[in-house]
C-alpha cells in the first residue's frame, strides 16, 4: 500500500503540473480569438469568461490523457534515473506489480475522463451554443467597443466611438455606410460623424441611435457630387443583424441522445467520446516500456518519442472519426486505430526481450 501511495504521489504531482501548464497555454490561444472577435465586432466582451469556462471541458477531454501519458514518463523516467525503479525490482517488485499500480491509476483518471467527456464537455458546449446563439440577435452597436473601428457582419458599415460608458453615451462618433451594386461596384457611401450620441428607445420598443451636434457626408467616391447636411440631432433606427440558424454542433449533443441516434456523424462522436477514455490504460501500458531509460540518460531521454507516439495516436484517432462523419470510412474504423496500437504496445513490451536475447546470443 506504502508503494501504491508514492507511486501516485509522483504521478499525480506531476500530471498536475502538467496539466496546468498545457491548459494555460490553450486558455491563452483561445482567449486571444475570443478577444480578435470581440475587438471585431462579432462577440460581446461581456461573455468572453463564460465562453472560456464552459469550453474548459471541451479542452481537458484530450488534456488530462495526454498529460496522465506525459507524467507516467517523467515520473518512472526519474525512478529509473535515480536508480530507486532497480532497488524496487531488487525488493521483488516485479512487471506484473507495476502494470497493477500503472492500471490502477488509469482507472482513477478514466473516470474522470468519462464524466468530462461523456457529460461536462456535451453540457458545455451546450451552454457555448446557448451565448453564440444569443449573439447573432445583438446589433452592431450591442458589441460596439470604445477606441476601435468595427465593421458589421454585412461589411456594409463601419463604425467607432472614442469613448463609451455604462450608460450606452459615446463621445466623437463615426459611421461610415456604403451601398455596393453588383455591376457597377461601390455606388453610394453615407460617412456620420458626431460630437456624442446615446441610444433611446421608444414606446414601440423600437432602438434608436441619437447622434448629436455633427454632419454628415454623402455622395460617390470620386466625384465633386456630395451633399453636406449638419445636425444638432441625428436619429438613426437601429436595426438587428439577421441571424442565420446555427447548426447544432456534435460536441453539444449528449451522451445519451448519441446512444439512440443512427446518423454518422452522432455514431462518430459517440465512438470518440468512448475512445477517449478507453485509450487511457493503453497509454498507461505504452508508458511503462518508454520511461524506461539507463540512469546515464536522464528521465527525459524518451520524453519526446513517447510524445510523439501519443499525439499520433490521438490524430489518428480524430482522423478516423472525421472519416466516419464523412462516410469515407466505415463506423468501426475508430477501433482499427486502437487495433493497431494495442500491437505496437506489445511490440514495445517485446523489444527490451529481443534486445537481451541478440545480447545473450
Amino acid at each position: 500500500m506504502i508503494i501504491y501511495r508514492y507511486f501516485a504521489r509522483e504521478v499525480l504531482s506531476t500530471m498536475i503540473a502538467v496539466t496546468g501548464i498545457v491548459l494555460l497555454l490553450s486558455l491563452g490561444w483561445r482567449f486571444n480569438g475570443y478577444l480578435n472577435e470581440a475587438a471585431s465586432g462579432v462577440l460581446s466582451s461581456d461573455i468572453l469568461f463564460l465562453l472560456i469556462m464552459y469550453r474548459l471541458p471541451s479542452l481537458l477531454e484530450l488534456i488530462v490523457p495526454i498529460s496522465f501519458f506525459l507524467s507516467l514518463i517523467l515520473a518512472y523516467g526519474r525512478l529509473y534515473a535515480d536508480s530507486e525503479m532497480t532497488v524496487l525490482e531488487c525488493s521483488g517488485m516485479g512487471p506484473a506489480k507495476l502494470m497493477s499500480i500503472t492500471l490502477f491509476q488509469a482507472g482513477v483518471v478514466m473516470l474522470l475522463a468519462a464524466i468530462i467527456s461523456l457529460w461536462l464537455k456535451p453540457a458545455g458546449e451546450q451552454e457555448v451554443e446557448s451565448l453564440l446563439t444569443d449573439q447573432q440577435s445583438l446589433s452592431e452597436f450591442d458589441t460596439l467597443a470604445e477606441g476601435r473601428f468595427q465593421t458589421t457582419k454585412s461589411g456594409k458599415r463601419v463604425a467607432y466611438t472614442e469613448e463609451l460608458d455604462n450608460n450606452g453615451n459615446l463621445r466623437n462618433v463615426f459611421m461610415n455606410e456604403s451601398n455596393v451594386g453588383i455591376a457597377a461596384g461601390l455606388r453610394n457611401v453615407t460617412t456620420i460623424m458626431a460630437a456624442s450620441g446615446e441610444t433611446q428607445v421608444d414606446e414601440l420598443g423600437n432602438r434608436f441611435l441619437v447622434l448629436k451636434n455633427g454632419s454628415q457626408y454623402s455622395g460617390e467616391p470620386g466625384s465633386l457630387n456630395y451633399q453636406v447636411i449638419e445636425y444638432e440631432e441625428y436619429g438613426q433606427l437601429i436595426g438587428k443583424e439577421l441571424s442565420h440558424t446555427r447548426l447544432k454542433r456534435l460536441t453539444a449533443i449528449p451522451t445519451e441522445e448519441l446512444l439512440t441516434a443512427s446518423d454518422a456523424g452522432s455514431i462518430s462522436e459517440l465512438h470518440w467520446r468512448i475512445s477517449v477514455v478507453l485509450m487511457i490504460p493503453l497509454i498507461a501500458l505504452m508508458a511503462i516500456p518508454l520511461s524506461r531509460v539507463n540512469p546515464r540518460q536522464g528521465r527525459f531521454t524518451k520524453l519526446i518519442p513517447g510524445m510523439l507516439l501519443c499525439l499520433f495516436y490521438v490524430a489518428s484517432l480524430s482522423g478516423a472519426k472525421t472519416g466516419m462523419q464523412l462516410e469515407n470510412l466505415p463506423f468501426g474504423a475508430i477501433w482499427w486505430v486502437h487495433g493497431v496500437f494495442i500491437l505496437i504496445t506489445l511490440m514495445l513490451y517485446k523489444l527490451p526481450l529481443i534486445d537481451r536475447l541478440i545480447r545473450g546470443a
